[in-house]
């Protein structure tokens, strides 16, 4: 790509993340549509959503990979969780090791994303067709 046009690489990335961000931004509101059950709430569903993000690769695996992060270590395990279904997960309430709960979570994540699955694919075909297009253009290649 880089023989073609120095900034095709950079110009893919962009492309691939502009073709998934709507998915991410699905998936957010997902994490925020999230039944919450009593009076106190920490805020989870709102940092489980901020923690959605989009990573578009133009090296030897072309494509987008959507992850999610918390920004505390001790939360990491928490977007998992909440889209483990009726499995669930058991955890301490508010910290408090003496007193554990097993809570179901629902499907945020993954379903939205293979929801979406058809319309990323189609978004990323573009991309990937457009960029082939170029190279064509260009003369280097098949």
């Amino acid at each position: 790509m880089r023989e073609t046009d120095p900034a095709m690489p950079g110009n893919l990335r962009d492309a691939l993340r502009k073709a998934a961000d709507p998915i991410a931004n699905d998936t957010r509101r997902a994490a925020l549509a999230l039944p919450a059950r009593g009076r106190k709430h920490t805020g989870l569903r709102g940092r489980v959503a901020a923690g959605v993000s989009v990573q578009p690769s133009t090296t030897t695996d072309i494509g987008v990979r959507f992850t999610t992060s918390m920004a505390d270590p001790q939360e990491a395990e928490l977007p998992r969780g909440l889209d483990n279904g009726v499995r669930g997960w058991r955890h301490p309430v508010f910290g408090n090791s003496n007193n554990w709960v097993q809570q179901r979570g629902g499907s945020w994540f993954r379903s939205t994303i293979a929801d979406d699955g058809p319309q990323v694919e189609r978004a990323l075909t573009d991309v990937l067709e457009q960029a082939a297009a170029s190279i064509a253009a260009a003369g280097i290649g098949p």
